[in-house]
């Protein structure tokens, strides 16, 4: 990985490349959400427009796309809060604030987001609390006060695991706990047994 940001660093358009293949993948990591204007429209076609995957000539049941969608927000998360000395990172924690305003901001309360959301905190939380403190916590509120609530408001509709990984992500303080893997090796360690 310390290669990939050492080539990222001598060719910045490597980055616009990575960022739109997550981009294709998940549309959670722009962010963006496609709504469906009708029951009618939410048909083959939206499924695999928001990202179902096609399995066996049909699509993938959503417990599957929904551990897709955490995988790959997990993936741009490590990414955004990976930081190595003497490289400019130039996709950094500047970038995952700016896309955590806007998700709070654009995305609809939904499982699928939810999800997207914690993965998001799971990952990269700990290191923008450490850079943005207050400013941090002021948006741990509005997930309290707003995202949260209006989950609960749709009822039997919502996965009680997206409502609960959330509170527990607040009410635990994760955000406190530097995540395994934080941070990438400054050496590999088959140069330490030579």
């Amino acid at each position: 990985m310390s290669c990939y940001w050492s080539l990222i660093s001598q060719v910045p358009d490597a980055m616009d490349y990575l960022l739109a293949e997550f981009n294709k993948v998940c549309m959670y990591t722009v962010p963006k959400h496609l709504h469906a204007l009708n029951a009618q429209a939410r048909n083959t076609d939206y499924f695999r427009l928001i990202g179902y995957q096609e399995e066996d000539g049909k699509l993938q049941s959503t417990e599957k796309y929904l551990v897709n969608v955490v995988a790959y927000v997990k993936l741009y998360a490590a990414m955004v809060q990976t930081e190595i000395k003497g490289v400019r990172h130039p996709h950094g924690l500047a970038e995952g604030w700016k896309w955590l305003a806007m998700f709070l901001n654009t995305l609809p309360a939904i499982p699928a987001t939810a999800f997207a959301l914690h993965a998001f905190l799971k990952v990269a939380g700990f290191a923008l609390h450490k850079k943005y403190g207050s400013q941090f916590m002021k948006i741990l509120d509005v997930i309290s006060r707003h995202f949260i609530p209006a989950l609960k408001a749709q009822g039997s509709k919502v996965h009680p695991e997206a409502i609960n990984n959330l509170q527990n992500y607040l009410n635990d303080k994760i955000y406190l706990e530097e995540p395994e893997g934080q941070y990438l090796a400054q050496q590999l360690l088959s140069k330490m047994f030579l």
